[in-house]
């Protein structure tokens, strides 16, 4: 089955593929939510088909099974050009509201559920995430809250998660259980081929201008709890650090949540990137192994963002990658 997409109005759904030149769909690590972009044709003769689509209508992209969906939210025309249109999916309305949340000592996947029913984004499965939540968000963008949520579960146990909408569904899972091998085939009934054997276009970056080696933890009366630090690397590429604020009532977890942030921060960032056979697999906070000779590129990445394109026929994008 090739992508396919189609027009959700009411009750009633409308395939409008043969309608749209190219399609492209896009996420980003830093973003929460996917966007997604096509040209429809337009020509205003008598017996030219009439443009279905309209700002706040609903678009979802399939193939075989829903990748992506969407509400439109940008419309742009020029003379009888195709009419260029742009939509995100529900998570568009965490990032365009703000809200003010006092939280006291509730569980971070319950203060998260609370939030998105606020705001009437269906929730397909958020996983027990029992750290509690003692904190006052005023006046912030609502995707920020629910950043800042997880951010405080990570540094107290050291697990990353993954945030993302599928089929019209918020999901939070951890990071570790989505790891994706990426396939792609010359032709429909054709025999799945690894992505890893048809690489183009590879580069590879180091930097350390993000490297934290140091951590100081201080408490709210702003005097320092503990301060922990990475010797090697800070005698290696000096010192790099950075402060944590904690309450009173989290002083005691304050030596996990150092080394917790250790982990994460003390190292050299890598980022790569490559252009691929398109695989709808490919978001945004996924996980993808990989071995390119040439750049040196080799381990398990951290995908950043990732950018999708349907043009004539041939499915492309071109992931960043960095070592987790």
């Amino acid at each position: 089955m090739a992508h396919e997409l189609w027009l959700l109005k009411a009750s009633s759904m409308t395939n409008i593929t043969p309608l749209i030149g190219p399609l492209s769909w896009r996420s980003n690590k830093d973003e929460l939510g996917d966007e997604i972009g096509f040209d429809i044709s337009f020509n205003d003769t008598k017996f030219f088909p009439k443009n279905p689509c309209d700002l706040g209508d609903i678009v979802i992209l399939k193939n075989k099974k829903e990748i992506t969906r969407a509400v439109l939210v940008d419309e742009d025309k020029g003379g009888r050009n195709p009419i260029r249109y742009s939509g995100f999916d529900y998570a568009f309305f965490l990032n365009k509201s703000n809200a003010i949340y006092q939280f006291n000592n509730i569980a971070a996947d319950q203060a998260i559920k609370k939030i998105l029913n606020d705001f009437n984004v269906p929730i397909g499965n958020i996983v027990s995430m029992p750290v509690k939540i003692n904190k006052i968000f005023n006046d912030i963008k609502v995707s920020d809250i629910i950043k800042q949520i997880i951010e405080i579960v990570q540094q107290k146990q050291g697990q990353k998660y993954l945030m993302e909408m599928r089929q019209g569904k918020f999901f939070i899972e951890k990071q570790k259980d989505l790891i994706i091998k990426g396939s792609f085939k010359l032709f429909e009934t054709g025999s799945p081929y690894d992505l890893t054997t048809a690489i183009s276009n590879p580069s590879k970056r180091r930097s350390i201008t993000e490297m934290i080696n140091s951590i100081q933890v201080v408490g709210n009366n702003d005097k320092i709890v503990l301060e922990k630090s990475d010797s090697a690397m800070v005698k290696k590429y000096g010192k790099l650090q950075k402060v944590i604020k904690l309450d009173q009532k989290e002083k005691k977890s304050a030596e996990q949540i150092a080394k917790n942030e250790l982990n994460a921060l003390s190292k050299i960032i890598e980022e790569s990137s490559v252009e691929l056979l398109g695989d709808d697999e490919f978001r945004s906070n996924r996980l993808f192994q990989l071995v390119e000779p040439i750049t040196g590129i080799k381990g398990t990445f951290l995908i950043k963002d990732v950018e999708h394109t349907i043009s004539n026929g041939i499915h492309k994008m071109k992931p960043s990658l960095e070592v987790v």
